[in-house]
Order: C-alpha cells, then structure tokens, then sequence
C-alpha cells in the first residue's frame, strides 16, 4: 500500500483564510483513503527543518503538499516544497520555480508580457508619476494570496491626494499599482489529466446590484468574511459564456498557455477581468488554489462532472 503525507501549515491567527486549510486537509485525505492509500497528517511550524525531517523520516511515496504560508507569510509559501525537492520527495501541486514565480505577482506579469499574454498593466510604488489621470489603479500585494491586501480601500485615482500620500509610504519590495479594470470577473480552474491539462468552465463572479455605487472586487471580505455586505453579494456563475464560444475559447487558449509558460502541475487558478470591450487580462496565476469543499476549485470540478475523489486522484497523477 502506497503512503501519502498530507503536509499543511500549522494555525497561527485563527484568520477564515488561514483555517479552511484544515477542510482541504480533510477532504484529501478522504479522498486518498477512497483511493486506497495508507494516509498521514503533518504540519510545518517555526521549526520548519526538524518538521520536514520528520516528513522524510517517515518515508512516503508522495506528500500531498497544502502549505500555504511558513511562519505565518505567504511570501514564504516555496519553503517547504523547497525542502521536499532537496529531500526528492514527489510533492503534488505547481513545482518550486513556478510557486515563487506566480506568488510574486509582479515577476509573473514581467513573464507574461514576455510571452505575449495579456495581463492589466502595472507600475512600482514610486511609479505615480507614469500614472493616467483618467484612469482608475489598485495597490496589491506582490506577495500575498487568497485576495489578503485585496481592500477597497487601495483603489484610487490621481485626485485622491489624501489616498496618493499613503500610497507613497508603502513598501516598494511589498506592494505594486495595477490598473483597475472595470468590468466581468471570471476564475478559471485547471486539473491536470492524462492528455495534458483540462480547462475546467469558466465560472463568473456576479456583483450584485449592492456593488453599484462600489469598486466590484473580490476583496477580502468578499471572500472570506461571511457576515459581511461584500461576502452576501458576490456569487459564484457558470455557464454565463456559453453564447459567447469565441470568448470562452480566448480565454481557455490564454489557460493553455500560461499552463505552459509557468511549467504549472496538478491544479491552478486563474483569474481574468474583461475589459468593456470583452478583452481579457489576467490578474494572477493562482498556483494550488484552494481545495476546500466549497471552494470555487471544487465547484468547477464537480461542474465540469468530476467526483472529489476523482479531482484528488489527478492531482496525484501529476506529481513533481
């Protein structure tokens, strides 16, 4: 019998984007028992060597591997795989030079240009004097995942001075301006397969008409905080490009692509905005999204057919 070890970080603020890593646990390793594996849990913590020599010591075939931050960070979510490759452990998920190259955004969006993929132009902190007055900018973070930093707060114009001031303190190494986008959001899921990577169907995220008089994004909130406004009126759609087949044929070339460009395995997210013209950008590259039940991952995967055993057993397949 084949051993996993399913790897995650251990719980360090209790934070909604932080705890669903405990539903992802639980829902691969009832998956890789379904599929007849010998199964274990570890975590990663402060002491993040001992803890992967435990990992080795214990010699599995594979470690299905849901670190998503080392001592809280995520900038730091390549530790572990790091240390698994040096082990030559196989480990599930995007390999270790394409997890620190899409978790650093703007290091992303340098490679996509490079490849021609259309992606929302961006700037440095120090940058505003390149900005248009006519358009509408974002600050994000270069480095954190799962929309954390995502705030409404951050979005801006030239003439918002008050916001312009702030902004010229912020981190240069921790925060990038991006252009706001306005209009359709969509999150594109992709398994790994035998004949290659399969583009899972689109699905849009829909604004209710609470977003009117607000920037639609999905922030923070939207995402994680259940009892807020944001949460309650951003909802998850599919089959809304069904009439429109050369758009949604853009979009899954752009998938196909970007699948190749990043060397990516196993399971990836990637988000789009649409412009008023319906041209694409992609905002991130969201390498080993979440896989908690009711993540937008899972709901794509059983859209598209697929059983959460099924999905598990894929990812597997497609080890590093």
């Amino acid at each position: 019998m084949k051993k996993v070890t399913i790897l995650h970080n251990r719980i360090e603020n209790n934070t909604a984007d932080e705890l669903d890593v405990l539903d992802q646990k639980e829902l691969v390793r009832k998956a890789c028992s379904n599929l007849g594996y010998e199964v274990e849990t570890l975590t990663v913590g402060d002491h993040i060597k001992n803890d992967l020599e435990i990992v080795a010591s214990s010699k599995p075939d594979m470690v299905f591997n849901l670190v998503e931050a080392t001592w809280g960070k995520g900038e730091l979510i390549y530790f572990a795989p790091a240390i698994l490759n040096s082990y030559k452990i196989p480990y599930t998920g995007i390999p270790l030079d394409a997890l620190f190259v899409t978790t650093n955004k703007v290091l992303a969006k340098k490679m996509m240009l490079k490849d021609k993929l259309p992606t929302a132009p961006f700037f440095a902190i120090n940058e505003i004097h390149l900005l248009d007055p006519q358009k509408i900018y974002i600050i994000k973070p270069i480095w954190e995942e799962g929309s954390v930093g995502i705030l409404e707060e951050l979005i801006f114009t030239l003439a918002d001075t008050n916001k312009i001031n702030i902004i010229k303190g912020v981190s240069v190494s921790q925060y990038f301006i991006e252009e706001f986008i306005e209009g359709r959001e969509f999150n594109i899921s992709i398994l790994a397969g035998e004949n290659g990577p399969e583009v899972l169907p689109p699905a849009e995220m829909i604004f209710s008409e609470y977003f009117n008089d607000k920037p639609k994004i999905v922030g923070y909130k939207a995402k994680w905080d259940e009892d807020s406004e944001e949460y309650k009126h951003t909802n998850r759609s599919f089959g809304t490009l069904d009439n429109n087949p050369i758009l949604k044929k853009k979009l899954v070339d752009i998938c196909t692509k970007s699948w190749k460009l990043f060397n990516l395995h196993g399971y990836v997210r990637i988000d789009f905005r649409l412009d008023e013209w319906d041209n694409p950008y992609i905002l991130e590259v969201n390498g080993n999204p979440c896989i908690a039940p009711d993540s937008g991952f899972i709901a794509a995967s059983e859209y598209a057919g697929y059983s959460r055993t099924q999905i598990i057993e894929r990812i597997l397949n497609d080890l590093n």
